[in-house]
């Protein structure tokens, strides 16, 4: 499923989910759980992660998260 947003989420890990988000720029897929693993620690302090267990990002991408996504079909 190719949603229109990025998203990391405390119940979606350890399920080795890929996943697709729809940006301006084109479709982007990403590793789940490579990429929780990678920004766990500076997840963990975010507000949204304390109170809910997840990030989102409506608008694109948030850096260097992007770093760990592979643009799949290009706008």
């Amino acid at each position: 499923m190719i949603r229109n947003y990025f998203l990391l989420d405390q119940k979606r890990y350890g399920k080795e989910l890929i996943m697709f988000c729809r940006t301006s720029n084109g479709v982007y897929g990403y590793d789940h759980d490579k990429v929780y693993n990678k920004h766990i620690e500076h997840l963990s302090s975010l507000p949204c992660w304390i109170k809910y267990g997840r990030y989102t990002m409506t608008y694109g991408i948030p850096h260097p998260m992007n770093l760990d996504c592979t643009n799949i079909i290009k706008f």
